[in-house]
């Protein structure tokens, strides 16, 4: 971002000359009439750079405006989408120092599994991340083109302190520990084996009244587990269906061990291999929440995924 200093003078009166969204160098606004239809992470960032997108744009700020713009349909292919680092922005020595204990933060949590633990946490607290940035670099007074520095700081603390408040809930989930032990230089580095701090939690596919069809949110909890069995390195599986009170006990069996076995399709479906699925049907032994018989209850018409 440090080329956006040397572009603003020559952009700044044809930024000025006509409205945002007419002006032909700068795409701002392509990601608009998009749709993210990918995990709840890449949906969150697809909403949060957009907005952040519109902000800077009716700020006349064009080209970070066209930054996240582009951020926002990144997220909505479902690609990588990296907050900015801090060599990317101009800022002040205190600025950058606490924004890269952020961004480690940040990395930390991903690497413990916090996008998938805590999708929409972590989507925001990214957001959160790159809007701190971009607003502390406009602070600094290093660019700027309507927004007051003083503006920016109010920016920069009102994102800092939205930053805050989402990692709480990431850095709360993530399980996951990975801690380096470096030698003196010139030595190896050696990696200590992850150790887990805490047991993860199942994924849960909850079904319709007598039905064992994955619906789409069902789909979307497949594929978060998916993805994070993939970063984690997971190719051990248990899937185990359930059922509610509400029908006979033998058929309520069956029905459990239909939805387990659709899940696990699901599973293969997306290049888990079968080997690794153990499948087992409860019917309505182990209900998440006891009823009397016959009772209709949505919270035991679940499947659950664990990672052995």
């Amino acid at each position: 971002m440090r080329a956006k200093g040397i572009l603003i003078g020559a952009l700044f009166a044809m930024a000025l000359a006509a409205p945002a969204k007419a002006d032909p160098i700068f795409d701002v606004s392509s990601g608009l009439g998009l749709e993210a239809e990918g995990i709840e992470f890449m949906n969150t960032l697809f909403d949060g750079y957009s907005a952040l997108s519109e902000a800077r744009t009716h700020a006349t700020d064009l080209v970070d405006g066209e930054h996240f713009n582009h951020k926002a349909r990144t997220a909505a292919r479902r690609s990588t989408v990296n907050p900015d680092e801090i060599m990317d922005r101009d800022l002040n020595d205190d600025d950058a120092t606490a924004l890269a204990a952020a961004l480690e933060r940040l990395r930390v949590a991903y690497d413990r599994g916090g996008r998938y633990l805590a999708p929409v946490a972590a989507g925001n607290a990214q957001v959160a991340y790159d809007c701190w940035i971009e607003a502390a670099e406009g602070a600094a007074g290093r660019i700027g083109l309507l927004s007051s520095a003083g503006d920016r700081r109010k920016d920069a603390e009102k994102c800092r302190q939205d930053f805050e408040t989402a990692m709480s809930t990431v850095e709360s989930v993530s399980y996951f520990r990975l801690t380096e032990f470096r030698k003196p230089a010139g030595s190896p580095q050696m990696v200590e084996t992850p150790t887990p701090m805490a047991a993860p939690k199942p994924f849960v596919i909850y079904f319709p009244w007598d039905s064992d069809v994955i619906d789409a949110a069902g789909v979307r909890i497949i594929d978060q587990a998916v993805a994070m069995a993939d970063e984690l390195g997971i190719v051990d599986f248990s899937v185990t269906g359930h059922a509610d009170r509400s029908g006979p006990e033998e058929y309520n069996l069956g029905l459990s061990l239909r939805r387990a076995n659709n899940v696990r399709d699901a599973l293969t479906a997306r290049g888990v291999k079968a080997g690794g699925i153990s499948v087992a049907g409860r019917g309505e032994a182990e209900p998440a929440v006891p009823t009397a018989d016959g009772v209709r209850e949505p919270a035991n018409r679940r499947v659950e995924i664990i990672f052995l």
